[in-house]
């Protein structure tokens, strides 16, 4: 079996420890790593422990290009092989060596297999990619990026859910000369949906002016998407209601500026699907994310949803099993990419 490992475009002129795409790469006896060459520079990397003087005589990939890629096959009895590149030593990997295929061992048996292993990974490096992120994540994806094994970039069936309020723009053209109205408003909108998102599993991906971009199902190892499915629908029916209660008490205040006519709601699009979900981004930026087809199906189903509208995929519908009562939609326009779809539905209420 071949596992494969890419080198990345490394920040240039740095002592500072990084890392290859997975930093710890699982085989098992006889398997092939190939190493992808990303990075604009020229690697070679061996086996071996970079802050040691002594050889390690287990492999050398010898010069790999920009572009270029080499494959090595890995015929070991170690149980880890720590690894760098000769010409950068701060670019690190290590390879774990299963004695059985992983998905063939315990939870348990692997969680041991793991911890006895070496890791030859600085704290000091792991924990600045932390400080850089937690500001900026989910503290959810915090928790997950701690560990040391959790696998940056993944492919996941999950549900994710865009929220928008309609006639916003509006709005803000209404109180122009009032913007401190319009970013109160939304911090205190933003503090009654996270919470509720939070309660049903949900992750926060980012704030898109007045939207919100969020996933649903990340956290279920091993679910088919049936629960992050149910739970995104939760969520979008909880936080409609709430939103009746919180604009009542805003309309109130905006009366006391302008005479005009404000009407405002929330809607929202669901869909469920594979998607990949990850750390991704630049040096100068990390962003943990989800990205496909799925994603901007979702997208385009809030686009089309109406004011007060939850919007749901065929693909959500095939997870919910009959939970909620719903209303199917015929599609009059056909969606842009998406013009194989003939029908949506509309999420009533919980049955």
């Amino acid at each position: 079996m071949k596992q494969f490992v890419v080198i990345p475009r490394f920040k240039e002129n740095t002592t500072e420890i990084m890392y290859f795409e997975p930093r710890i790469v699982k085989i098992v006896k006889s398997d092939s790593i190939t190493w992808i060459n990303r990075d604009t520079k020229v690697h070679n990397l061996t086996s071996g422990d970079a802050n040691s003087s002594l050889q390690s005589p287990f492999f050398q990939t010898g010069s790999m290009l920009p572009g270029e890629s080499t494959t090595v096959k890995i015929d070991s009895n170690q149980q880890s092989i720590p690894y760098y590149c000769s010409i950068h030593p701060s670019e690190r990997g290590v390879i774990a060596i299963f004695p059985i295929p992983e998905d063939q061992m315990t939870e348990q048996d692997k969680s041991k297999f793991l911890d006895d292993i070496n890791l030859f990974i600085s704290d000091n490096a792991n924990q600045k990619i932390l400080t850089r992120l937690q500001r900026q994540l989910d503290p959810a994806i915090i928790e997950y990026l701690s560990d040391p094994y959790a696998t940056l970039i993944q492919n996941r069936v999950m549900t994710i859910v865009f929220w928008d309020i309609t006639n916003f723009s509006k709005l803000t053209e209404i109180f122009r000369d009032h913007p401190e109205l319009i970013a109160v408003f939304l911090n205190e909108y933003l503090g009654v949906a996270v919470p509720i998102i939070h309660e049903y599993g949900g992750i926060i991906d980012k704030f898109i002016g007045d939207g919100i971009l969020a996933y649903f199902g990340f956290k279920e190892q091993g679910d088919d998407g049936s629960i992050g499915a149910s739970n995104a629908i939760l969520a979008a029916l909880k936080l409609k209601q709430a939103f009746q209660i919180f604009k009542r008490n805003w309309l109130d205040i905006w009366k006391t500026v302008t005479n005009s006519d404000i009407r405002i709601e929330i809607k929202c699009g669901i869909n469920t699907g594979s998607v990949l979900v990850g750390l991704m981004g630049s040096q100068e930026r990390d962003q943990f994310t989800v990205i496909g087809t799925h994603v901007n199906l979702a997208s385009r189903l809030e686009g089309i949803a109406e004011s007060d509208q939850i919007v749901i995929s065929q693909y959500t519908k095939e997870k919910i099993l009959e939970k909620f009562n719903l209303e199917t939609i015929k599609i009059k326009d056909k969606i842009k990419a998406f013009e194989d779809i003939e029908k949506y539905y509309t999420v009533l209420a919980q049955k």
